[in-house]
């Protein structure tokens, strides 16, 4: 067939390539959006920061496998007042936490999965606890308290981590920049106390060495400093105390003033009654013999609600709880009244007249039972205005929580107050929120991705719903128990009841893809982003790697229809430029679609990263040996998107032309797929040498 000008060009050799990819949508129509946007049936790939479209990294288990037992259902990141962290989660009766490079169990008869956690400051204990609620008529409370022991007897226990009081330590300085200093024991303790290579060592009774070190090695009898550690030499006999940081019980966060306060070992509970403050606990009956190194924690103690709240309201059972200004709130999915505790006592829930500043308080909501609790700064310059909440009240209402102060700080007033509403503007499920900076992202009933403060919109207003370019798919998408975070400028939503995680770029104001990861619930661990499975007791740590635990990642990047800019006109095409960047053991299928619906044809050509006539080696290419994902979001233009950890493999720089059969179409769109497992691709830039095919213009006239 002869070509003819298009556009005022002969189109022989030259190429109308589209690059820049801009995100991904669902409601616009899919004929008359420009050809670099990723369109519905696009799956598991991102457009980075370079505006590439890249396949994503894959997800990594991440402590022990599942044991056949049903989803995660709750979870919490807790960084405790002492330092510690601990990620906890939960899942049919059992309640875990990550610790000691496993989870642990705390809790194997929970009554429901679907927990709600708090931290507050324990004004007895001077440190915080952790509380969470699970749908009962009961509080339950833990203090993080975990220890590996050294010994026991019959009725003590003693921890690992501290020996005290020894005479029989010494000091040798050892020669800088060439042998370590070293401190011994002729007991030959430090084993058994758990002293290990990379602790903080912290010595008190020395006269020259009461400080703070870096243990390099350790055996029996000797504790082998690094190198850059300075030591005077001091012979045994002063009573010398060295630790890792938690020389007592107490330090370690067990409990030491709570009634009835316990602890676990090989899931049998034993109370104890003294020693909180040494490295020895008391009053423990016949406690077995331990073996060093052995774990004991704390155990979950219940509080009951009090007869401030139950006299009034038995039938109260509490699914939310939260804290602002050390004030502990409930409320319940099922009853339109909230709860406050005193500030200094979250056991207090007793009213009084006036109020007392911090003090309980009982509060009806506007418009029916309670949705979420979302804790929110409060932003506007007004005057005795502490703090706030924002609670969710039936279906279509936010209601704030507000505190004022009387002139004299004699009193302070707890008042609701109702939020601007529209129709179905409350939130669809109650962790379906996260808070970023000064604003609170939400999904609400409609659906839609809205804000709580100033997120911008894509189209720039804020006004329209964050999810407005993608409204087709959250109609069709089960938002129920979806879980929302907020990690490195992007928004991360999961779907449990899909299967599915949504990706929204808030710097870039952009979607991703769709991407089917089986999870339900976020976590932030060391920085990275894990999520906990909505299938089985599993966790992963996203993001990593080059396949889904195992499996390959089934990747489809569908462009929207490319029209050349006349609708009106026929064309056809005799060639198709792809290039960009794969893995060696990339096989893409690139697939043309002629017509609507490819009613014109379809044809799908190969691209091999096997294929030594298209590709250069790696050394040869821009991105060299750099890994997609290694940098975090915002990093340099040859790094993908948002903070994706890298998988390590080399890319190879591709270009490809492939030869077409001349089809005459009006209208044509093209999708790249791939399911081989561990491999990976860049698009950079994609298109044909669409030309006027030299025939009658399409007409419908009548």
């Amino acid at each position: 067939m002869a070509k003819s000008s298009y556009n005022g060009q002969m189109q022989e050799d030259n190429f109308n390539l589209t690059s820049g990819f801009r995100g991904y949508v669902s409601k616009p129509e899919i004929t008359a959006l420009a050809p670099n946007f990723l369109v519905k049936g696009s799956k598991n790939v991102l457009i980075d920061y370079a505006n590439r479209v890249i396949s994503r990294n894959g997800y990594t288990l991440y402590r022990q496998a599942n044991t056949g037992a049903g989803p995660i259902r709750g979870s919490f990141d807790w960084t405790t007042s002492t330092g510690k962290f601990f990620n906890l989660r939960s899942y049919d009766g059992k309640l875990e936490f990550d610790w000691n490079g496993t989870y642990n169990s705390l809790v194997t008869t929970l009554s429901t999965p679907f927990l709600d956690f708090c931290q507050v400051l324990d004004f007895t204990e001077q440190t915080d606890v952790l509380l969470f609620v699970q749908s009962n008529s009961n509080m339950y409370r833990w203090s993080g308290g975990v220890s590996k022991v050294a010994s026991s007897t019959a009725t003590t226990l003693t921890k690992q981590g501290v020996l005290t009081g020894k005479a029989t330590i010494a000091f040798v300085a050892g020669t800088p920049g060439s042998v370590a200093p070293t401190i011994t024991d002729s007991n030959s303790g430090f084993v058994t106390a758990g002293f290990a290579a990379g602790d903080s060592l912290f010595v008190t009774g020395s006269t020259a060495n009461s400080k703070t070190f870096t243990i390099g090695s350790v055996t029996a009898g000797t504790i082998t400093l690094i190198m850059s550690n300075s030591l005077t030499s001091e012979v045994a006999g002063p009573s010398i105390t060295i630790h890792n940081g938690e020389p007592t019980w107490k330090s370690a966060r067990f409990f030491s003033s709570v009634s009835g306060r316990s602890l676990l070992y090989n899931s049998v509970a034993y109370t104890y009654t003294g020693g909180e403050t040494t490295d020895t606990l008391t009053g423990l009956t016949a406690f077995p013999t331990v073996t060093a190194g052995d774990a004991v924690w704390q155990t979950v103690s219940t509080i009951a609600l009090p007869s401030a709240i139950t006299s009034g309201f038995p039938n109260f059972a509490p699914d939310m709880i939260a804290c602002q200004v050390n004030q502990v709130i409930l409320a319940s999915t099922n009853s339109g009244m909230i709860f406050g505790s005193q500030d200094i006592d979250y056991t207090n829930f007793t009213l009084t007249s006036p109020r007392l500043p911090g003090g309980p308080f009982q509060r009806p909501l506007t418009a029916g039972p309670a949705t979420c609790i979302i804790p929110t700064d409060t932003v506007a310059n007004v005057t005795n205005i502490q703090s706030n909440f924002v609670i969710g009240s039936g279906p279509n209402v936010f209601d704030i929580l507000d505190f004022h102060m009387a002139q004299d700080n004699s009193a302070e007033l707890v008042r609701i107050v109702q939020h601007k509403i529209s129709q179905s503007s409350s939130i669809i499920s109650k962790h379906a929120f996260s808070a970023i900076k000064n604003a609170t992202a939400y999904i609400s009933q409609e659906p839609a991705l809205e804000a709580l403060g100033s997120i911008e919109s894509p189209d720039g207003s804020r006004n329209t719903p964050l999810s407005d370019l993608v409204k087709n798919d959250f109609d069709s998408y089960d938002f129920t128990n979806c879980h929302v975070r907020y990690w490195k400028r992007a928004l991360y939503i999961a779907l449990p009841a899909m299967g599915i995680v949504l990706i929204y770029d808030l710097q870039r104001s952009l979607w991703q893809p769709p991407q089917t990861i089986p999870v339900g619930r976020w976590s932030i661990i060391n920085g990275q982003l894990y999520g906990h499975s909505s299938v089985t007791n599993e966790t992963y740590k996203m993001f990593s790697g080059t396949n889904d635990n195992g499996v390959f990642i089934s990747q489809v990047a569908r462009f929207a229809y490319n029209n050349g800019g006349r609708r009106d006109r026929i064309k056809n095409m005799s060639s198709y430029w792809s290039d960009g960047y794969l893995t060696a053991n990339a096989l893409i299928n690139m697939n043309t679609y002629f017509g609507f619906d490819g009613i014109s044809g379809k044809k799908t050509m190969t691209i091999s990263g096997g294929d030594t006539t298209i590709t250069n080696p790696a050394q040869g290419s821009p991105l060299g040996d750099a890994p997609l994902g290694e940098n975090p979001l915002g990093g340099s233009p040859f790094d993908p998107i948002s903070g994706l950890p890298g998988a390590n493999v080399p890319m190879l720089r591709f270009w490809q032309d492939d030869s077409m059969a001349g089809v005459d179409y009006n209208e044509h769109f093209v999708e790249y797929t791939m399911n081989v497992k561990d491999a990976q691709f860049a698009l950079v830039a994609h298109g044909s040498n669409q030309f006027d095919a030299g025939t009658t213009p399409v007409s419908h006239k009548k």
